[in-house]
């Protein structure tokens, strides 16, 4: 029916929509003033008229800081509220529709990626310690370079504080914040109660620690609706950013909206298999409570078998840490986790080659030695492989100054010589180190669920660490923490811990929620040898796996270990390197712990299918099978001892 415009003139009702909705149902906001400006051109052209002039668009597509209210902390601080009063001054306050794609940045001003054109030298600079030197010189080299870059960081700190307030942000306001997480929050609240909030962010909003209490927020309330998370695999939403890059659609409502379980999808590569409905997983309250009790983060599963599995695990086997439980029950591991030197705050510490020979120190395997002083290797996460702490050494390349320490990888010959050691690149004061002798079981928390391994942890000697190699520390014997090495790298414990992962971080929090094998579990008779304690059944294929240097001599020592080869030169307290030997030793650990966790043979082949690398026929195996075969081979005898 006609209605009477502004400009006079009399249109039909459908030719007025676009021009309703553009002047009195968009919104937008935009630190960028061309970025406004160019939004506002583009949708006066869509919605073109005549007499329709731009100006009419300016007051809901402004300029301005979404992220704070207030000016003193940013000179285009925006008050949503005071700026869009008719959208707020109503009985449903806030929008019915947020959408957004926001930044996915970090906050705190990243020095490497500042100074990569200005100034390429500091940069490149081998260590943050070098850098910071760097930085200072610049006061009296180039001090307009330096004023720009002290700017930068008051803002990004101003920011950060801003942020952490918990007035501000008390859900996402956390740790080293990212700003799609506090956009987020900020669609949370600016929402109407009956509205929706469609948001493009990193999947990690829904299993990181610094968002967690954002997702309990939405999720235990009911009001996520949806969330699809894809993957970058094959570069076709984002050909710029790395392949296993995960972001989300995420989905959620109001404070007046609820749903009974919402529909979750992972690992997309393409839109269209939204379209099988095996790739869907309905996931209530409860259901995250059970996988994830002491976070409430959302697990990622691919398929709802996977979720069955994970399911019936978890009803069977307890989470490693659950903080809900006061007392030994909660940990009966007595573990800690630590991390010894952070790559960047500890730089100071750490002493290179050529300074420690200038200082009069000789090298001795791995360790820098004079009369009075010993220098420990600072080894790296990417030195280590499962239960090889060997796996390769670190070489300084100055040309990759995003990553400066390339790894050289050892070789079999390395390998089978118990008095090898792999070289770090830098090393550290023993006076610093407070390890026992024999080490510290550890894992790599630098990791992704679409990794072949996902968990990957060895014991490392008596030594410095970077911060990327958590130290696992438990009040339990050596010998019983063999177990725990073992479970850590089983297939069984692997599946589970993939579920668990939405970025390419493995930290303490999901490692705490993993379905683990308790200590007393290892006190009782081997199900499929009954003749033998199930400890040393498990440690004893552990250590043969673990022992294979004269640096692993001390854990040897602890664990009373003399079933290795070389009886003749260590008395049995070292085994050889063996690929094959390795091979059956791995297969009949993981499928001791298949057993262990309940997991029936179906759904162990089911497990490893979802597993690459292992399902090609290998030499070394029996008949040529492959590493999947052999496992379900393992299986089928434990299951019929005897």
């Amino acid at each position: 029916k006609p209605c009477r415009t502004s400009l006079g003139e009399s249109l039909t009702y459908m030719e007025r929509i676009p021009h309703f909705i553009l002047e009195e149902n968009l919104y937008g906001v935009d630190l960028s003033p061309e970025a406004v400006e160019i939004t506002q051109l583009a949708l006066w052209i869509r919605s073109a008229a005549p007499g329709q002039t731009l100006a009419r668009l300016s007051g809901n597509i402004v300029h301005g800081n979404s992220l704070v209210h207030d000016s003193e902390v940013h000179p285009a601080g925006f008050d949503w509220e005071q700026r869009f009063p008719d959208v707020f001054d109503r009985d449903e306050h806030g929008f019915d529709c947020v959408i957004g794609n926001p930044p996915w940045e970090r906050i705190k001003l990243q020095e490497r990626e500042y100074f990569s054109l200005p100034a390429p030298e500091i940069a490149t600079a081998s260590n943050a310690a070098k850098r910071r030197k760097l930085v200072a010189k610049l006061e009296s080299d180039d001090p307009a370079l330096y004023e720009r870059y002290q700017q930068a960081l008051d803002a990004a700190s101003a920011l950060l504080t801003y942020c952490r307030n918990k007035e501000a942000y008390p859900l996402t306001g956390k740790g080293d914040i990212n700003t799609y997480a506090v956009f987020a929050e900020l669609a949370y609240n600016i929402v109407a109660p009956h509205g929706r909030v469609g948001l493009l962010t990193p999947s990690g909003i829904a299993s990181d620690k610094t968002t967690k209490d954002f997702f309990a927020a939405i999720a235990e309330t009911n009001r996520l609706r949806r969330l699809y998370d894809f993957e970058n695999r094959l570069k076709k939403f984002f050909p710029d950013v790395d392949g296993r890059f995960k972001f989300c659609i995420l989905i959620y409502g109001g404070e007046q909206h609820s749903v009974d379980a919402a529909d979750f999808s992972f690992f997309i590569h393409q839109v269209e298999e939204l379209e099988d409905k095996r790739r869907h997983v309905a996931l209530s309250g409860d259901d995250i409570k059970l996988l994830n009790p002491n976070t409430r983060t959302c697990p990622i599963f691919r398929t709802r078998r996977d979720a069955e599995i994970t399911k019936s695990i978890y009803r069977r086997v307890p989470v490693l840490i659950d903080m809900t439980r006061k007392g030994p029950t909660g940990n009966p591991w007595g573990i800690t986790f630590k991390t010894m030197f952070h790559q960047t705050n500890d730089a100071e510490l750490f002493r290179e080659p050529a300074e420690l020979k200038e200082a009069g120190f000789k090298l001795d395997g791995n360790q820098w030695k004079n009369r009075k002083q010993v220098c420990l290797p600072v080894y790296e996460a990417k030195m280590v492989q499962m239960f090889d702490h060997r796996a390769a050494g670190v070489r300084i390349d100055q040309s990759n100054w995003m990553r400066q320490g390339q790894t050289e990888p050892s070789s079999t010959v390395d390998h089978q010589n118990p008095e090898f050691r792999s070289q770090p690149r830098f090393w550290v004061d023993q006076s610093n180190v407070e390890l026992t002798d024999w080490g510290s079981l550890g894992f790599k928390d630098i990791t992704s669920p679409t990794n072949q391994r996902t968990m990957i942890a060895a014991v490392a000697p008596y030594a410095g660490f970077t911060n990327h190699f958590v130290l696992v520390q438990s009040e339990a014997t050596a010998l019983r923490q063999t177990c725990l090495l073992g479970n850590l790298n089983s297939f069984a414990y692997d599946f589970v811990t993939r579920q668990k992962i939405g970025g390419v971080t493995l930290n303490f929090f999901i490692v705490y929620q993993v379905a683990t094998l308790t200590p007393d579990t290892y006190s009782k008779p081997c199900p499929w040898e009954q003749s033998t304690m199930l400890e040393t059944w498990i440690s004893e294929r552990v250590l043969k796996l673990t022992c294979t240097a004269e640096d692993m001599l001390p854990l040897a020592e602890a664990c009373d270990f003399t079933s290795g080869s070389f009886q003749a030169e260590y008395g049995g307290r070292l085994n050889k390197w063996d690929e094959a030997e390795r091979a059956v030793l791995m297969a009949e650990l993981d499928a001791a712990f298949f057993h262990l966790y309940g997991i029936d043979r179906d759904d162990a082949e089911y497990i490893l299918s979802t597993f690459k690398g292992i399902h090609d026929s290998r030499p070394l195996f029996p008949d040529h099978i492959s590493q999947a075969e052999l496992i379900l081979r393992k299986y089928v005898e434990m299951s019929f001892p005897g």
